[in-house]
């Protein structure tokens, strides 16, 4: 009988550990945390861990790709490519991308990590845009270190200009067209030239014999 009695204190004492091991469990679940931190993306992860500290110099930001201002875009996607440095990076989504023309702001997006200082940002829409050979579009990026004071850099100013093929007229068509405007433009300045300019004396002879 005491054998049996023992057994079952056991038991019962292993059950009280146990609930209790779970209750301690669920107010704060480490295997939760786990999973909630995969969420995270790695290039995130990668610049929470960064310590930030105080410095007041904005991060310098400079263009790879387009590599000048005034490049023609050809293909209907781009990869808007950008060097960033800093003593504090920026952290995932304090890079900001915008491109506006010369009188309405068009969209901004937030920039990816690429590694080794780089940002990108894939413009994969080109089409929907108007693509005249002439027409001036500008891109510059916003960056915001990581350090306490969130310093903010801003890149220069990119000029760029759309000519997909098959939805604008070529170059040649271009030159075709402005010869065309030239040659009429021509045509009207002589025809007034000669309706302005007096008339020779044999002309007005023949006018008052005429008469």
């Amino acid at each position: 009988m005491k054998i049996a009695l023992w057994k079952h204190k056991k038991k019962l004492v292993l059950k009280t550990i146990i609930l209790i091991t779970l209750f301690l469990t669920l107010l704060n679940p480490p295997f939760f945390n786990y999973f909630e931190n995969q969420k995270i993306s790695d290039r995130a992860i990668l610049f929470y861990t960064q310590s930030s500290t105080n410095e007041s110099i904005a991060p310098i930001i400079t263009f790879i790709k387009p590599e000048i201002s005034g490049y023609v875009i050809t293909q209907k996607s781009y990869k808007i490519i950008a060097n960033i440095t800093d003593e504090n990076p920026p952290l995932f989504g304090n890079v900001t991308f915008q491109i506006s023309n010369l009188t309405n702001f068009l969209f901004n997006a937030t920039m990816d990590y690429e590694g080794l200082n780089q940002w990108s940002f894939t413009w994969d829409n080109i089409s929907s845009y108007p693509n005249q050979f002439y027409k001036e579009y500008i891109i510059r990026i916003w960056a915001i270190d990581s350090s306490t004071e969130r310093n903010i850099g801003q890149s220069e100013d990119f000029y760029i200009y759309l000519n997909l093929p098959g939805n604008t007229p070529g170059l040649i068509n271009v030159i075709i067209y402005l010869s065309v405007v030239v040659l009429i433009i021509a045509g009207l300045v002589v025809y007034m030239n000669k309706k302005l300019l007096p008339k020779a004396p044999d002309e007005r002879e023949e006018e008052i014999k005429d008469q």
